[in-house]
C-alpha cells in the first residue's frame, strides 16, 4: 500500500521532481604503489543529483527509523510518509467535494498539505538551513578501500570501471554534498576534502571531474578557493548555469494544453503501465479544469515551499540569466530570508565568475575538458514529465540541462530545429571561424555550434544524448582518453575522439551481457557445464563483439545492436536471458482503446468536463 501511495505521490508531483545522472556498472581494481610520482593526480568526483546518500538523524544522532524500522534517507527525494496519512481524508473529500460540485472546494489547500507532509524531512528554513537533522554519507577514503556495498552502488550510479582501471582506484575518491545544503558551504568542504586527498596520496593537485549538479560545487570552489591545487577538470553534462526546468518550476510556468495535460502528459510516465495513464486522462475528464489546475498548484508549491524556495543549493539549478527576476519574485522583498538572499546572491556571482575563473586556470596550465548531450527536449527520452515545463522545446538539451550550461556558450538550435531554421549566423558572434571552414565547429545535423563556447577546442558533443551519459560507453571511453592524457583537445585524434559523436545505450552489455557470458564460458573451463563446441565457439565470438562494443571511441548503433542481439541469443539458449513477452492481443486492445479514447474526450472536449457537457442543457435553462 505504501508503495502505492509513494507511486502516486511522485505522479501528482511530477512536474517538481529533479533527477540525475545514473547508469551502471560493475567493478575491477588494479592498484599501484603511489608516493605523489606517478604522473597522474587523483580523480575527485563531483557527483549528480541522485549521487549522495543522504539520512535523517534524531536530535541525539542517532538514525531517524520509520514505522516499518528501516533508517529513512534517499539519494534524491527522500519520502517518509507517516506525516501524509493525516492529510489524506481532507484531500479525499476535497475531491469528492469537487466532484459533486463540480467546483473546486479547498482542492489546492488539501493538495498543498499533501505534498507538504510527504517531503517535510528536507524542508529548509528562511535562513537556507534544512530544518532537520539530515547526514550526507561521505567516503574519507578512496574507491579502493570502500566496501563491496558501496562500491557496487557507486559503479552503478557513476561508471567508470575504465578510468579505475586506467588510474588505479586507490587514485578515485568520491565527494559527497546534500542536495538541501549550500553550495558556497560544500565548496568549503570540498577544500578540506582535496586537502586530505593531497595528504593521503602525496600529490599536491587533483583532478577534478563534476558530473550533473558537481558542476555547481565546482563553480563555487573555483570563484572561492581558487585553481590552485587542481591539475585538470573534465565536466561530465556538468550544470553549470543551470537548467530552465529549475527556473519554470521556481516560477510556476507550465505547459498546460489541452493536448499535454489531457492526453500525452501521463502515460509515459507510467511506462509499461500506459493504458493506466490514458484511463487516468479520461477520469481527469470528470473533474473540473479548475479543480486540475488546482491540484497541480497546490502540489508543486507545497514542493516548492518545503524543500526549495528556500533551499540554497536548488537556487543554484536556476540559470544566472533567470536569477534576478526570480529572486525579485520571492527574496528582495521578504526581510525574512534576507540571509537566505546573502546565500544565492554569493552563489550567483560565482557563476558569473565562472567563465573567467575557468581562462584564468587554463592560462595557468589547467586543463580543462567538458562532454555534453545535446539536441534534445526537456523531458524526452527519460524522465518525460519535465515535459510539463512551459519552455520544454525552447532550448537545445540533454533532455534535462541546456547545452549552453553544459558546454560553457556552446549556441544550439531549440530542439526539433537546425541553426538554418533559426537564420543562425555564425559570423556574427564574432569568431574567427566560417562557415565554409573545415573546422568550424558545427554539428554535421546542423544542429550545434561549439564555436560560441569559451573553449570550443575541449568541449566534446553528443548528439541526439540524454542526460544519462553513463549508459553510453563511449562517453565512458572519452572520459579515460582524456583523464589517461591520450587526448588532450578535438584536434589530437579525431578519427577515433570526434568533437561530435552520438548516443547509443550499450549499459546492458557491459552490466548483465558480458558478465554473464563470461561466467557461462568459466563454468565449462571449470568443467561445471559441458558447452557444444559450436556453442563455445559462438560465445567466444559474441563475447569479443561486446567487448569491442564497450571498448568503442565512435558509435556505430548497427555494430552496437547487433553485439547485444548476439550476445542475447547464445545467452537465451542457456536460460541466461529471456526476451521481453510479446504483449497480448487483449494488451494491444486495451491500450489502443484507452489511447483512441483518450485522444477522441481531448479532442471533444479539449481540457472541458464530460459531466459539465452532460448538465449543460440543465445549467443553461436555469441561467435563461
Amino acid at each position: 500500500m505504501k508503495n502505492r501511495i509513494k507511486r502516486v505521490v511522485s505522479l501528482i508531483l511530477c512536474a517538481a521532481m529533479l533527477v540525475s545522472a545514473g547508469a551502471t556498472g560493475a567493478l575491477a581494481a588494479t592498484e599501484d604503489e603511489c608516493d605523489g610520482n606517478c604522473g597522474r593526480s587523483p580523480v575527485v568526483i563531483l557527483p549528480g543529483i541522485n549521487h549522495s546518500p543522504t539520512y535523517l538523524y534524531n536530535e541525539d544522532n542517532t538514525p531517524y527509523l520509520d514505522a516499518d524500522g528501516n533508517e529513512v534517507g534517499g539519494t534524491l527525494l527522500i519520502l517518509e510518509l507517516s506525516k501524509l496519512w493525516g492529510t489524506l481524508p481532507k484531500l479525499i473529500v476535497s475531491l469528492l467535494t469537487t466532484l459533486t460540485l463540480q467546483i473546486p472546494i479547498g482542492l489546492e489547500d488539501a493538495a498543498y498539505e499533501a505534498a507538504s507532509a510527504a517531503f517535510w524531512v528536507q524542508k529548509c528554513d528562511n535562513d537556507g538551513n534544512h530544518i532537520n537533522n539530515l547526514q550526507t554519507k561521505r567516503w574519507n577514503h578512496p574507491i579502493s578501500e570502500m566496501n563491496e556495498d558501496d562500491k557496487d552502488w557507486l559503479y552503478t550510479m557513476i561508471p567508470l570501471q575504465a578510468v579505475e582501471k586506467e588510474i588505479g582506484g586507490d587514485h578515485i575518491y568520491m565527494f559527497t554534498f546534500n542536495l538541501v545544503g549550500d553550495p558556497m558551504q560544500s565548496a568549503k568542504e570540498l577544500d578540506a576534502y582535496i586537502d586530505m586527498v593531497r595528504e593521503q596520496t602525496g600529490h599536491d593537485k587533483v583532478t577534478l571531474l563534476p558530473v550533473s549538479l558537481g558542476g555547481t560545487i565546482l563553480t563555487a570552489y573555483l570563484d572561492e578557493y581558487g585553481h590552485g591545487k587542481v591539475d585538470e577538470i573534465v565536466n561530465a553534462v556538468a550544470c553549470l548555469d543551470g537548467t530552465d526546468i529549475v527556473a519554470d518550476m521556481m516560477e510556476r510556468k507550465w505547459n498546460l494544453t489541452d493536448e499535454f495535460l489531457y492526453h500525452e502528459f501521463i502515460p509515459p510516465i507510467l511506462g509499461d503501465d500506459a493504458a493506466l495513464g490514458y484511463l487516468i486522462n479520461t477520469v481527469l475528464h470528470i473533474i473540473p479544469r479548475a479543480g486540475v489546475e488546482a491540484i497541480l498548484r497546490g502540489a508543486i508549491s507545497g514542493v516548492l515551499d518545503t524543500m526549495m524556495l528556500n533551499c540554497p543549493q536548488i537556487w543554484a539549478m536556476i540559470p544566472s540569466y533567470r536569477y534576478d527576476a526570480i529572486a525579485e519574485k520571492y527574496l528582495s522583498n521578504a526581510p525574512e530570508k534576507a540571509k537566505l538572499k546573502e546565500k544565492t546572491d554569493r552563489f550567483q556571482q560565482a557563476r558569473l565568475n565562472l567563465k573567467q575563473n575557468v581562462l584564468d586556470a587554463v592560462a595557468d596550465g589547467v586543463k580543462v575538458n567538458s562532454i555534453a548531450g545535446a539536441n534534445l527536449a526537456f523531458g524526452e527520452q527519460d524522465y518525460t514529465f519535465f515535459g510539463i515545463v512551459a519552455s520544454a522545446h525552447d532550448y537545445n538539451t540533454d533532455g534535462i540541462i541546456n547545452l549552453s550550461s553544459t558546454t560553457l556558450g556552446a549556441t544550439g538550435a531549440p530542439a526539433g530545429k537546425t541553426l538554418d531554421d533559426i537564420a543562425y549566423k555564425q559570423e556574427s558572434y564574432g569568431k574567427k571561424y566560417c562557415l565554409d571552414s573545415a573546422h568550424n565547429h558545427i554539428s554535421p545535423d546542423r544542429k550545434v555550434d561549439v564555436s560560441t563556447a569559451i573553449l570550443p577546442e575541449n568541449t566534446w558533443i553528443f548528439l541526439d544524448q540524454h542526460h544519462e551519459v553513463g549508459n553510453n560507453d563511449v562517453v565512458l571511453n572519452l572520459v579515460k582518453a582524456i583523464l589517461a592524457g591520450d587526448v588532450s583537445d578535438v584536434n589530437d585524434d579525431p578519427e577515433n575522439y570526434p568533437q561530435f559523436n552520438y548516443s547509443c545505450n550499450t549499459k546492458y552489455i557491459r552490466r548483465w551481457r558480458l558478465p554473464d557470458a563470461r561466467e557461462l564460458l568459466e563454468k565449462d573451463a571449470k568443467g561445471e557445464i559441458v558447452l557444444p563446441e559450436e556453442d563455445k565457439k559462438e560465445l567466444e565470438e559474441a563475447i569479443k563483439d561486446g567487448e569491442a562494443v564497450i571498448n568503442a571511441t565512435v558509435v556505430d548503433e548497427e555494430k552496437f545492436k547487433a553485439a547485444e542481439d548476439r550476445l542475447n541469443a547464445i545467452l537465451a539458449k542457456y536460460d541466461l536471458y529471456t526476451y521481453p513477452e510479446e504483449p497480448s492481443k487483449f494488451d494491444i486492445f486495451l491500450n489502443d482503446s484507452m489511447m483512441n479514447l483518450s485522444k477522441f474526450l481531448v479532442g471533444w472536449l479539449g481540457g472541458g468536463n464530460l459531466i459539465d457537457w452532460i448538465f449543460s442543457p440543465i445549467t443553461n435553462l436555469f441561467k435563461k
